[in-house]
């Protein structure tokens, strides 16, 4: 890697310059700015972090937070991919993580930290609504912004999200479509948004075509908590015809209860769930899923806290279009259009994810996977 003398030279500009091109403390004539940021490409230079962090009078770090810990987190996909895009995108920025952990009585010194200033922004994954580190932040007047999901208790807290009221409104016409009458949904007690959104989304969708809403939530997102719950459904003297699991461990469970119960997937019971993580491609039947892109997610979120931190630039919440996933387990008949687009000799192929129906609710519009 070129040292930042060697860009000076190349670029024909003094070192001081190189330097406030790439802190961003002093103005750059715009045509010189791009000189040296495609001399600085062209011989791979990246300003050294601590050399960075003195020239901006910033820590280089960025803190990072999981509300939930053990299981929760390190068996949910969703989480390692979105820890991969927001890891990828803080390197890249020339920025490190400092990890807050789940709960703030552990002996981490959160307070002093806060008051050291040891990182110059905060990024949650998906924030529970009695969070308490969100307001202590806000407090400390701390650079925030929220990923795969909305902090309930204000709207004013920056977010980057899926469009989760549109991919469930594609999944329930999808439902629909494949013949299905009496859908349930499973979600959770966890107080995060991405609940709250497909609760309110199926209660719409299912009111709108006349059925009855079936909704019950499970004490957390793990497959046991899903095996009994979908049991217990299924158990009914009506029971549904098809449940949607909140994310695709859930989903995992209810597969597991429709084995149980000798019941045929999709024949006799639809199941599909958020996240497409690789628990929906790999299962048996692989699952219908609305796609959540957390490497994706972790991405933009870093930049979006990133134009807070460096620029100052006021925040513009983010949110990622819906895709649904149609896969075995709910695909009983075949869609009328895909037969129209298909010549009659043609081999029947998978189906195309339909576009998303764009942003889902206004201010404070959606994890986890």
């Amino acid at each position: 890697m070129a040292s930042i003398e060697e860009v000076a030279r190349e670029a024909g500009v003094s070192i001081t310059t190189v330097s406030h091109v790439f802190s961003e403390k002093r103005p750059v004539a715009v045509a010189t700015r791009r000189r040296v940021l495609a001399v600085a490409d062209r011989l791979n230079y990246r300003p050294h972090r601590a050399a960075r962090g003195l020239a901006t009078g910033r820590t280089m770090t960025i803190g990072l937070h999981f509300p939930f810990e053990g299981d929760p987190l390190l068996l949910n996909p969703f989480f390692p991919e979105l820890l991969e895009g927001l890891s990828a995108a803080a390197a890249e920025a020339g920025y490190g993580f400092l990890l807050i952990p789940a709960s703030l009585e552990a002996k981490f010194p959160l307070r002093q930290a806060l008051n050291e200033g040891r990182f110059d922004g905060v990024i949650i994954a998906d924030p529970t609504e009695d969070s308490t580190l969100v307001p202590l932040l806000l407090r400390h007047r701390v650079p925030l912004v929220t990923a795969g999901g909305r902090y309930l208790g204000s709207p004013q807290v920056p977010w980057v999200d899926n469009d989760h009221r549109g991919g469930l409104a594609q999944l329930m016409a999808h439902l629909e479509e494949q013949g299905y009458k009496r859908p349930a949904l499973l979600s959770t007690k966890d107080g995060i948004s991405y609940a709250r959104d497909i609760e309110e989304t199926f209660e719409k969708e299912v009111r709108a075509r006349g059925g009855e809403v079936t909704i019950v939530r499970a004490d957390d997102q793990s497959e046991e908590q899903a095996f009994r719950e979908a049991l217990r459904l299924l158990n009914q003297p009506r029971r549904p015809d098809a449940i949607v699991a909140g994310i695709d461990r859930q989903a995992v469970g209810v597969l597991r209860a429709a084995r149980t119960l000798s019941l045929r997937v999709p024949r006799d019971l639809g199941i599909a769930s958020g996240g497409d993580t690789v628990l929906a491609r790999h299962s048996h039947p692989p699952l219908t899923t609305m796609r959540q892109r957390p490497r994706v997610l972790g991405e933009v979120a870093v930049r979006l806290l990133l134009t807070i931190v460096e620029r100052s630039a006021p925040p513009e919440n983010r949110i990622l279009p819906a895709e649904l996933v149609p896969r075995a387990s709910t695909r009983r008949v075949r869609s009328p259009r895909a037969k129209a687009r298909r010549p009659a000799d043609a081999a029947p192929g998978p189906q195309a994810p339909q576009p998303g129906p764009g942003p889902g609710p206004g201010p404070g519009r959606a994890s986890p996977g």
